[in-house]
C-alpha cells in the first residue's frame, strides 16, 4: 500500500483525488488549478516524470478501502485511522522546493547530474569501460555536447562538481545527504536503490524517494544558480520559471487589450470555455488580468451572502446559486471562486 498519497490529504478540508492526479501529469485544466489551489496543491504540478495514472488511482482506492481516507461529497479526507498511522511514523512531505519541477524537466536534469557524478568518478580512476548511468540518448548527446563546448574537460568538471556537491550536501541533515550520495553511481559503486535504502535508515522506499528528489532537484537550482560550467550544462535543460503555459498569452493578451471573450473565441478559433480557461489560468497564478470586473458589484454580494458567509468554500455549488438567481453565467461563478479562494491561498 502507498502510504505517501496520506501526505496530501486533510482531516478536515475535502480534496479531490482525481484532481491531484491531473496536476501530478502535469494536466491543468481550468477546474484542476482551481481546485488544486484550494487544497494547496499547485506546487506539484508535474512531480513525477511518467506518472502512473491508472496506479495512483488504484492506490487511492487501497486506501479508502482501508479506511485511512474517508469519503465524502466534496472529496476524502483523512480518517482518525490516517492521521494516527501518519503521526506514529513521523511521516510528511519533504519536498522543500516542489515548484522547482514544474521549473525544471526533472527527468532530463537528475540523467545529466548522474552523468556528471559518473563520469568524474570514473574518470579518476582512469577508467574508459563502463556502462553508462543513462541510456537516455538525448541526455547523453546533451552531456556529451556540452562536455566538448565547455572546454574544461574532465579535469575542470572534477574541480568544480566534486566541491560543488560538497558544500551542498554540507548544509543538508546528514542522513538526508548519505541518502542522496548513496543513489548516485561512480567507480565500482552501481548506487543502492530505495529498497535497499529503507531498510538501511529505517523508512519508507517512498521517503526515500522523496529525498533523493528533494535534493536533486535543489541541487540542480543550486548549480544553476551558480558561475561555472555546471550552471551552463544545468541552463541547457532550459527552466521555466513562468507558471503560465506560453500558448495562453495570445488569449491573455487579446483580453488585456479590451477584447470580449466571444471576440478572442472568434480571432484565435478556439472555443469560448477555451478562452475562459486560458483567462482562469493567468488569473489563479498572478491575479490577473482583473477577471474579477466581468462579475456586477450586485452579483458580488450575491455570492458573498450565499456563500462566504455560509459554507466552506469547498462546499460551494453552481447549482445552488442558479435556483436564486438563474441568469448568472457559469464563468462568473468560477471567477468569484477564484477571487475568494486566491485570498485564502496566499495567506
Amino acid at each position: 500500500m502507498n502510504y505517501y498519497w496520506l501526505l496530501f490529504f486533510d482531516a478536515n478540508q475535502p480534496r479531490r483525488p482525481a484532481v491531484l492526479r491531473q496536476l501530478l501529469a502535469n494536466r491543468q485544466k481550468g477546474s484542476a488549478l482551481y481546485f488544486g489551489m484550494l487544497a494547496n496543491w499547485l506546487q506539484y504540478i508535474g512531480l513525477f516524470s511518467g506518472f502512473d495514472e491508472a496506479k495512483f488511482d488504484r492506490e487511492i482506492q487501497q486506501l479508502v478501502t482501508a479506511a485511512y481516507l474517508e469519503a465524502g461529497l466534496a472529496g476524502l479526507t483523512l480518517s482518525a485511522k490516517g492521521v494516527e498511522f501518519i503521526n506514529e511514523n513521523d511521516l510528511k512531505l519533504e519536498l522543500a522546493q516542489p515548484k522547482l519541477f514544474r521549473i525544471f524537466p526533472m527527468e532530463l536534469v537528475a540523467n545529466l547530474i548522474l552523468l556528471a557524478v559518473q563520469v568524474a568518478s570514473e574518470a579518476s580512476y582512469q577508467n574508459k569501460q563502463y556502462y553508462v548511468v543513462t541510456d537516455n540518448v538525448y541526455s547523453q548527446y546533451l552531456f556529451k555536447r556540452w562536455l566538448t563546448q565547455s572546454n574544461y574537460g574532465l579535469t575542470g568538471l572534477q574541480e568544480e562538481l566534486v566541491p560543488s556537491l560538497a558544500t551542498f550536501l554540507a548544509n543538508e541533515p546528514p542522513q538526508k545527504a548519505a541518502i542522496f550520495a548513496q543513489k548516485l553511481r561512480g567507480h565500482n559503486f552501481p548506487g543502492q536503490t530505495n529498497e535497499q535504502l529503507a531498510t538501511i535508515h529505517g523508512k519508507f522506499p517512498f521517503e526515500i524517494e522523496q529525498i533523493w528528489l528533494d535534493l536533486l532537484s535543489r541541487f540542480a537550482y543550486y548549480l544553476y544558480q551558480g558561475d561555472g560550467k555546471l550552471a551552463e550544462l544545468m541552463a541547457l535543460t532550459q527552466p521555466n520559471f513562468e507558471p503560465v503555459r506560453a500558448s495562453r498569452f495570445k488569449t491573455i493578451n487579446a483580453f488585456m487589450a479590451g477584447n470580449t471573450i466571444k471576440e478572442i473565441a472568434s480571432h484565435l478559433h478556439i472555443k469560448e470555455n477555451t478562452v475562459l480557461d486560458h483567462l482562469y489560468e493567468a488569473y489563479i497564478w498572478h491575479g490577473k488580468p482583473d477577471l474579477l470586473k466581468l462579475v456586477s458589484a450586485k452579483e458580488q454580494e450575491l455570492m458573498t451572502k450565499l456563500f462566504v458567509e455560509t459554507k466552506s468554500q469547498e462546499e460551494w455549488s453552481y447549482q445552488d446559486l442558479v435556483a436564486v438567481q438563474p441568469e448568472i453565467a457559469f464563468y462568473k461563478f468560477r471567477i468569484f471562486e477564484i477571487a475568494r479562494g486566491r485570498k485564502r491561498w496566499q495567506t
